[in-house]
C-alpha cells in the first residue's frame, strides 16, 4: 500500500492545527489559574473533566461502545488521566504555569530515555538535570516551593503512566473513544469529592461555571480534535517536534495571562527541556518508539 501524500496546503494546516491545539491547551490552563479562587484546584479539575467527558462522549458518540469490558479496559487509562490533572491543578496554584508544564514534561522524557539505548541519552538527560536545576534553583532569597514541585513531579509520573496504559489500548479501541470514555472513567472518579461541590458553587456564580465549561474544551476537547486532525498528514517526528514546544507556549500563556515572567534562568531552564525533547524526537531510533493512542498532551 503506497504512503499518502499531502499538499503543502494540508501540512501546513497540520501545523497550524497542533500549534492552534497547543495554545488553546495553555490559554486554558491560564483560565483555569484565574478560577482557583471561585472553585479550588481540586473543583477545577473536577469541573474540566466532567464537562470535557461530556463534550467528547457527544463529539465521538462514544455511548455505543460503552460495556463493563471497555470500561474496565479504560479505567487505568482514565485513572492516570484524572490524577495528571490533578496533580497538575495542584502545582499550578503553587507554581508558574512555564514552570509547571516544564516540569511535568520530565515524565515522557524519563520515559523516552528508558526504552533507548542511544550515546545521545546521555545528553538529552544532563540537559534535562540542568533545566531542572536552572528551573528549581532558589533566586535571591525566594525559596522553591517543595509542594508545588512535588505535585509537578507527580504530574510527570502521571503522564508517564498515561503514556503506558495508551499503549496497552491502542489498537482496541478507537483513539477518540478510548479518549472518551477514559474521561468518562475519570468524571466519575472526582464526581463526588471534587465536581459536586464545584457545581454548587457554580450554581451560585453562573458566570464563572459557564467559563469551567470553556475550560475544558479549550483544554481537553478542542486540542484533542485538533491533534488527530493533524495526525493524519505529519510524520510521528513532526508531530513530536511541535509538541515538544508546548512548555515555551505554557511560558508565553503565563507572561500574557497571568503577569508570570519567568526569570533568565529559569527561561533557560525551560528551554533547556524543550531542546531535550526535541532531541530525542530528532535522533535516530535504534529501539521501538513508544505507540500512543490517544492526545499526546491532555493536561
Amino acid at each position: 500500500m503506497s504512503t499518502p501524500t499531502f499538499s503543502v496546503r494540508e501540512r501546513l494546516a497540520a501545523l497550524a492545527q497542533v500549534t492552534g491545539g497547543m495554545l488553546c491547551l495553555q490559554f486554558g490552563s491560564s483560565y483555569a489559574k484565574l478560577l482557583f479562587p471561585a472553585f479550588g484546584a481540586a473543583g477545577m479539575v473536577g469541573l474540566r473533566t466532567f464537562f470535557a467527558a461530556i463534550i467528547l462522549m457527544v463529539f465521538y458518540r462514544s455511548w455505543h461502545a460503552i460495556s463493563r469490558k471497555v470500561l474496565l479496559l479504560v479505567l487505568p487509562y482514565g485513572l492516570a488521566l484524572t490524577c495528571m490533572n490533578y496533580f497538575f491543578y495542584l502545582a499550578l496554584g503553587r507554581l508558574p504555569l512555564g514552570t509547571t508544564v516544564a516540569l511535568e514534561f520530565t515524565g515522557p522524557l524519563v520515559l523516552s530515555f528508558i526504552h533507548t539505548r542511544r550515546w545521545s541519552d546521555v545528553v538529552w538527560t544532563s540537559l534535562t538535570v540542568l533545566g531542572l536545576v536552572l528551573l528549581l534553583r532558589p533566586e535571591s532569597a525566594i525559596r522553591p516551593d517543595f509542594v508545588g514541585i512535588i505535585f509537578a513531579l507527580l504530574a510527570a509520573t502521571c503522564w508517564a503512566l498515561y503514556i503506558i496504559f495508551a499503549r496497552n489500548i491502542a489498537g482496541k479501541l478507537p483513539s477518540g473513544q478510548a479518549c472518551s470514555l477514559g474521561m468518562l472513567c475519570g468524571a466519575g472518579i472526582v464526581f463526588i469529592p471534587c465536581t459536586a461541590p464545584a457545581l454548587w458553587t457554580g450554581l451560585h456564580i453562573p458566570t464563572l461555571l459557564g467559563v469551567s465549561v470553556l475550560v475544558a474544551l479549550c483544554s481537553s476537547a478542542l486540542p484533542y480534535a485538533l491533534e488527530m486532525q493533524a495526525m493524519q498528514k505529519l510524520s510521528a517526528r513532526e508531530f513530536g517536534v511541535l509538541c515538544s514546544l508546548e512548555p515555551v507556549s505554557a511560558a508565553l500563556a503565563g507572561a500574557m495571562l497571568l503577569h508570570e515572567i519567568p526569570s533568565l534562568p529559569r527561561l533557560c531552564g525551560i528551554l533547556c527541556i524543550v531542546l531535550a525533547s526535541l532531541g530525542t524526537v530528532l535522533m535516530p531510533q535504534r529501539s521501538k518508539p513508544i505507540a500512543q493512542d490517544g492526545p499526546v498532551l491532555p493536561e
